[in-house]
């Protein structure tokens, strides 16, 4: 057996010394069996990007967003997966994916380990775990590393224990959505001594390179803040890009799997730059396509509606609730609440995760409710049924839609609530270092928080959006829109320098051209130099910019792509960096 690497010979979880055993027949045909059971997870069911009906494996749907990686001297190249794992790439480095919500993070982490068990690639690597964070929190029992490799892969502890450690196989983590650990930054996780931990505990320890040094990860993650002296091993920093035209084009072709449709449907959106450029998130473009594929029946006007990311959230669900809720035994605003209620808890609890428990409080089971079954997503968790959101940025809605559908006190009360706790982030990442910043929960909290306010924003003024409350008998407060536009004006002069992109989104979902121009008037420069502004950025600042006249300096971080975009407006400015 020619062996590939050498394992250390000790390891803090105290297996003793490592005797290198060759591999054996038997393992063979487990890891056979554990591919398998991969291949039926993620080809042989219906995908959720098709769970109104057409069958299609995560394989068919695949569509790779670019990937952006830093060179040690700065600058930037294209990467694709295969480059970061495949059998050229380095071994033995932490690869970070970093990219914002809904830009395809975990199809990407679950595409590689298809690919690996169907033999298609990274056949460099004799085991692939994947570990799905928000997941392994809610294992609450201590366990050790092949324990919780077991709970994953249902490979037999002794056996992951014998291949891992005790042979000189080449092993991949998939670690998944690694956003919130509160843990980096103390002592608790040096495992030392102890063979158990918490399940978080033991992947900090796997980051830090304090066990299985010489394995492979790549981490997901939302936050840009996982670097530096966090990771003990080399690094590896990319970040997912935006669908390009080229791309969107593909996933649409793949979505509709019929010449027609897709031609009509890709053709319907591109006529709509705004549109356009939101389906360059790849969530929002599986939203787009599944309203649009039902609109195809109604002989409708297929993009109609669909103007911010509010009112294509709502679009969504006024879809499911007309194609695929017929017979509710609840009421349409009781289930809605009902929905909403779970999310804000969610939220507030920073939880993303629900038992079943939970679920029958809040709601009625999501077995016998087509409307639950279409936006809950089933899990087992360690033998307990558990759901979830089909994606957080739906629970950050649904915590959006409840606040609106509560009574008028107790709405003013959550919102203001709510406009406070973002505000105090604020000021608490301003007066700590920016490496503090995952160690403070209400820091955390505030970043979350922010989608629910831009929510909260296009769920005030919009007449699709008045439309579906009128059609589905829902009443909603009055205030909060008064509430968010004063707010939003308090911010904008306090805190125009730090959060400036944040409070022109808010007037973006906001939507209305005279309010902006209002709260705009009395600027002179607006600056937004600090952070890089994408595609999105740059159709919201076009629409602000339109409505407001006053403004004459312009500072930019901008690609001269994207500036394109806000050319129409640029010319009234008499000075532009």
């Amino acid at each position: 057996m020619k062996y590939l690497r050498d394992f250390p010979k000790s390891f803090p979880f105290d297996y003793g010394s490592v005797i290198h055993i060759p591999w054996t027949k038997e393992w063979t045909e487990i890891v056979d069996k554990y591919k398998m059971s991969i291949k039926q997870k993620y080809i042989q069911h219906k995908d959720q990007h098709h769970f109104f009906g057409a069958k299609a494996s995560l394989a068919d749907m695949y569509t790779e967003p670019d990937i952006i990686q830093k060179s040690k001297s700065g600058g930037f190249k294209n990467v694709c997966v295969d480059e970061l794992l495949g059998s050229k790439a380095p071994l033995y480095e932490s690869v970070i994916l970093q990219g914002n919500s809904g830009s395809g993070k975990s199809f990407i982490t679950q595409k590689i380990l298809l690919d690996w068990a169907s033999g298609e690639r990274y056949l460099n690597f004799h085991l692939v775990f994947y570990l799905k964070y928000e997941e392994l929190i809610n294992i609450s029992e201590q366990t050790d590393l092949c324990e919780l490799l077991n709970w994953s892969s249902n490979i037999p502890s002794q056996v992951i224990s014998q291949i891992i450690l005790q042979s000189s196989c080449n092993v991949l983590f998939l670690i998944d959505g690694f956003d919130e650990c509160r843990l980096l930054y103390h002592d608790y996780f040096m495992l030392h001594e102890s063979k158990k931990a918490p399940p978080e505990v033991i992947v900090c320890a796997l980051l830090r390179g304090e066990i299985l040094l010489r394995s492979t990860l790549l981490v997901t993650t939302r936050t840009e803040v996982i670097q530096g002296t966090m990771l003990k091993r080399s690094q590896l920093f990319t970040k997912i890009a935006v669908f390009s035209e080229k791309k969107i084009e593909e996933y649409f072709q793949k979505f509709y799997q019929d010449e027609k449709f897709f031609r009509k449907a890709y053709e319907s959106v591109g006529s709509n730059e705004t549109l356009s450029t939101a389906c360059s998130i790849p969530l929002i473009c599986w939203i787009v396509c599944t309203v649009i594929r039902e609109r195809f029946n109604d002989d409708a006007d297929l993009t109609r509606g669909l103007e911010t990311t509010t009112s294509i959230y709502v679009e969504f669900v006024s879809t499911v609730l007309e194609h695929h809720c017929q017979g509710l035994n609840e009421s349409v605003p009781n289930l809605l609440r009902s929905l909403g209620h779970l999310a804000e808890r969610g939220m507030l609890e920073q939880q993303v995760i629900f038992e079943e428990k939970t679920i029958n409080e809040t709601v009625l089971d999501p077995a016998c409710n087509p409307l639950l079954n279409k936006l809950l997503l089933k899990k087992r968790i360690q033998q307990e049924t558990m759901y979830r959101f089909i994606h957080l940025s739906f629970q950050e809605f649904f915590t959006a839609l409840y606040f609106v559908l509560l009574d008028e006190d107790e709405s003013q009360k959550k919102v203001r609530e709510l406009l406070h706790t973002v505000e105090r982030g604020w000021t608490l990442s301003s007066v700590f270092v920016a490496d503090f910043l995952i160690r403070d929960p209400e820091i955390r909290s505030s970043k979350q928080l922010q989608s629910v306010i831009l929510f909260l924003c296009g769920l005030c003024k919009n007449e699709m959006i008045d439309s579906f409350f009128k059609k589905h008998n829902v009443n909603v407060s009055i205030n909060i829109e008064t509430q968010l536009k004063e707010w939003i004006h308090q911010c904008l002069l306090k805190y125009q320098h730090e959060n400036m992109r944040f409070i022109l989104h808010c007037l973006y979902e906001l939507h209305e051209k005279s309010f902006i121009g209002k709260v705009l008037r009395d600027l002179v420069l607006i600056d937004l130099s600090k952070t890089p502004l994408n595609k999105t950025d740059c159709w919201m600042l076009r629409f602000c910019f339109r409505c407001c006249e006053r403004i004459r300096n312009l500072r930019l971080n901008v690609t001269s792509d994207h500036l394109k975009i806000l050319q129409p407006v640029l010319c009234r400015y008499e000075e532009l960096w």
